[in-house]
């Protein structure tokens, strides 16, 4: 069966101004989505997640590759695929009623028809009595419920949506999901496929058949695990928690395959097994998050809400301080380890130590710190950055640089000249 959407070499770059180099947010994505597939795309900040879901929608074309729906390239807004953005996309000077049924007048559609459809989807989000309410007047999980409403009253074949349910509390979030699940699943509804953003691993297992992990700079398809639970799907079901510990485990890169080496101009592969880059993270983060931990275990997904942070990137700051021995996520929860304990009640000379021995212990100072010594202590920023690129091909060099560039100077193993961006041993400078 041909699939309704289908994305083959897919990237998006932007240029760099002057004489920088473009910026790549996709590359070489290769994605069919079949009829009844219900898709969650997860992955780190940066990743390129809500750019992804824009090319399928067709609000943004692709620098090389090709977007086709129904066999047919994408060219513009794309036919039968409704949209849900994360920052609600209303129309100010219109009503919630007005909102929602502007998109059927353009359908063309009988007064009667636009009426009932306007009343079915109100009641489905919880609006009833909204009609002539304007956004200004709406909290946020209510304006976003327009935009859930609006996206459905078109009777879309497809549905993308851009963490939809961010913005909404606990059990509103939880009606609107089940919901889109009951509608996935009714064969009488032309609403059969779906493609959503989420930074949520319980969302995600909760409704979809399939998610696709990315990783990112640039952003790729890293893994797409099926998920062949039955509905309707109990969250506090064993099978149910050991989907959610597998992609917890995925995202934290406990499982994710390292990237293939890559071979250096004098084609020897220079990034030996384990080598890892550090995620990123600053090291004020870092101590930020280790301050704001307790003595009992707490939720990351919580946390990432207590603090306002989006939690792919509350990820990166976790996982730096797994990789420190910081902490320690069991079950989807953050736990302080014993050197933990003593890094949050110590003051900032003896943090600096702990990081430093913490630091010498990852493969990628080690590294580093042989790779100075073998050029007598010092290495320009360019030769810096093409060392990066040989050991991490997936990752963008000047970024990564940046991060190592941070840690090693707070902990004293690393020594940068801002002006020659040269990068030296402490000792040496």
């Amino acid at each position: 069966m041909e699939p309704i959407i289908e994305l083959n070499g897919v990237s998006l770059q932007y240029p760099g101004e002057k004489h920088a180099e473009a910026t790549v947010i996709l590359e070489n994505i290769d994605l069919a989505v079949a009829e009844n597939d219900i898709i969650a795309l997860l992955g780190p900040s940066g990743c390129g997640k809500s750019t992804l879901i824009r090319l399928v929608a067709g609000l943004i074309p692709p620098t090389r590759g090709t977007v086709k729906f129904h066999g047919q390239p994408v060219n513009g807004v794309c036919p039968g695929v409704s949209m849900v953005f994360q920052n609600f996309a209303l129309f100010p000077w219109l009503t919630v009623a007005g909102n929602i049924t502007l998109p059927l007048q353009q359908m063309g559609l009988s007064d009667d028809e636009i009426a009932a459809r306007l009343e079915k989807h109100l009641t489905m989000v919880g609006l009833q009595g909204y009609e002539a309410v304007y956004p200004r007047e709406l909290s946020g999980g209510m304006k976003q419920r327009v935009g859930i409403a609006r996206a459905l009253a078109v009777n879309p074949e497809v549905l993308c949506m851009d963490e939809p349910f961010s913005a909404l509390d606990v059990l509103t979030a939880e009606s609107l999901r089940d919901e889109l699940a009951r509608l996935c699943a009714d064969p009488a509804n032309p609403l059969r496929t779906m493609l959503s953003v989420t930074h949520n691993i319980e969302e995600a297992v909760f409704l979809a058949k399939r998610i696709i992990v990315l990783a990112a700079h640039p952003g790729r398809v890293a893994l797409d695990i099926p998920n062949p639970l039955p509905y309707p799907r109990q969250p506090d079901t064993p099978e149910f928690i050991e989907i959610v510990e597998k992609i917890h485990s995925i995202l934290t890169h406990h499982e994710l395959p390292e990237p293939a080496p890559h071979p250096t101009s004098s084609g020897q592969e220079t990034a030996p097994a384990g080598l890892q880059p550090i995620p990123h993270a600053t090291v004020g983060e870092i101590m930020g998050l280790v301050s704001l931990c307790e003595e009992e275990p707490q939720e990351i997904f919580a946390l990432a809400d207590d603090l306002n942070e989006e939690f792919s990137g509350m990820l990166q700051v976790v996982k730096a301080a797994e990789m420190l021995n910081l902490v320690t996520t069991p079950h989807d929860m953050i736990v302080l380890t014993p050197e933990g304990r003593r890094f949050r009640d110590a003051p900032m000379p003896e943090r600096k130590k702990m990081l430093h021995a913490g630091m010498l212990r990852l493969g990628l100072f080690q590294k580093l710190a042989t790779e100075l010594g073998t050029r007598h202590g010092s290495m320009t920023g360019a030769e810096f950055l093409s060392l990066l690129a040989d050991w991490f091909p997936s990752e963008k060099p000047e970024l990564l640089a940046r991060f190592i560039v941070g840690w090693g100077r707070f902990a004293g193993l690393v020594g940068y000249d801002g002006q020659t961006q040269e990068v030296s041993m402490p000792s040496s400078s």
